[in-house]
């Protein structure tokens, strides 16, 4: 009987060409799309896209500002902002994972003349960033370095004797023109500071509250979406055909009871984020029940855009799961997508995760005014209205068939 089982199962994969070579052929798929997303969080293949302010105009802003426009790891803004508030709305709108403002020159023993700005949310790229900034320091602007020290070893000892200045000036011209090494030191040349009024518990919380919402979004509508293959199958569409309105009252139907259901879930996972984490969710309620409308409804189509598409239910368990996988590692409901290599944050704009995260964060933490939302709505109500008109289209085609 067990082997008997094991033939029916094993026949009904077989015969269906498309469950089969799905399969087979999207597990690698998947693993190559997991393993780049997730092999560039170690930290070597993290190009941040920063910022860089300049108050003091010296020789040492000009020359730390071309160094690090040269390093490789990082991925610099064109032009240069020129006061602090235009750089804390770059970092804040998104558009900067982190901003470099160099306030004053090396020779300020007060303070850290260099200030690495971060929104709380991204904690890590402020770290991140430091320690790039420290890296280059150390290996392009060694004299700096010396300087510094010996500018603090003066003031503890009372002076330098004139042969002394004079064997410190020649060292200083020796480093300059590239005669190497003076420690690491940099560290004290570099301090970091989060921008915005909240803390980072908080804003991180605001994204993955948006984050998981998508991703919850995507699966249940993708589970709720595949009974229309069963209702196909079962020859309950045919007899629903016989209608005035034909089979596109049950899409029409199942499109509106999944963006509901959808509206329910994501409701629900802020309620837990509002009690648990004290995440405010009721300072923007009109803007808050426009993004999750729309994505519910974003949700919904592709769910059923899925279905459509798919001829037997194995199909569409293997797509379904790809498409949310996929699209969640993509679009950043996994990991941040400051995390990973350039290529993978360009693809992730074609998903519908990355438009729903941008919103939710926008709402919860950056408090965007709502024009500034309307890129992330319009995107995901057209998504919603391709998936729905796609599922009409298709289900019209296999009743004529």
């Amino acid at each position: 009987m067990i082997a008997a089982m094991f033939r029916v199962m094993a026949l009904s994969v077989i015969r269906d060409r498309g469950a089969l070579a799905l399969a087979f052929l999207l597990p690698p798929v998947i693993f190559l799309i997991f393993a780049a997303v997730f092999s560039g969080t170690g930290g070597g293949e993290i190009r941040l896209q920063i910022a860089i302010g300049n108050a003091s105009q010296s020789a040492f802003s000009s020359r730390l500002e071309e160094a690090l426009r040269n390093d490789g790891t990082l991925r610099v803004l064109p032009g240069v902002v020129t006061n602090r508030e235009e750089m804390v709305r770059l970092i804040q709108s998104g558009r900067a994972d982190a901003g470099l403002y160099i306030e004053s020159g090396p020779d300020d023993m007060t303070s850290a003349p260099i200030r690495v700005l971060v929104d709380p949310g991204k904690m890590l790229a402020g770290a991140i960033l430091a320690g790039q900034v420290q890296r280059v320091i150390a290996r392009d602007l060694t004299d700096v370095l010396l300087a510094r020290s010996a500018t603090t070893v003066e003031q503890l000892t009372g002076g330098w004797s004139a042969e002394q200045t004079q064997r410190l000036a020649a060292a200083l011209n020796e480093i300059q023109r590239g005669g190497g090494g003076a420690g690491d030191r940099a560290a004290a040349l570099v301090t970091t500071e989060q921008v915005g009024s909240g803390e980072g518990a908080s804003a991180t919380i605001s994204y993955y509250a948006g984050a998981i919402a998508m991703l919850f979004l995507l699966f249940s509508s993708m589970q709720g979406a595949a009974t229309l293959i069963e209702e196909r199958h079962a020859g309950i569409l045919d007899r629903v055909a016989v209608g005035p309105a034909g089979t596109d009252v049950v899409v029409f139907g199942k499109f509106l009871f999944l963006t509901v259901q959808g509206m329910v879930q994501v409701a629900l996972i802020f309620l837990a984020a509002a009690v648990f984490y004290d995440l405010e969710v009721t300072a923007r309620p009109g803007a808050l029940i426009a993004v999750t409308v729309v994505a519910s409804a974003s949700a919904a189509g592709l769910g059923l855009a899925v279905a459509a598409f798919c001829t037997s239910k194995q199909q569409a368990q293997t797509v379904s799961t790809f498409v949310v996988l996929v699209s969640s590692a993509l679009g950043g409901s996994m990991v941040p997508r400051f995390m990973m290599p350039p290529w993978l944050q360009d693809i992730g704009w074609f998903t519908p995760n990355t438009w729903a995260v941008e919103a939710y964060y926008g709402i919860l933490w950056r408090n965007d005014a709502m024009q500034e939302l309307l890129p992330e709505l319009s995107l995901l109500a057209s998504l919603a209205a391709v998936g729905l008109v796609a599922s009409l289209a298709v289900s019209r085609w296999r009743l004529s068939l």
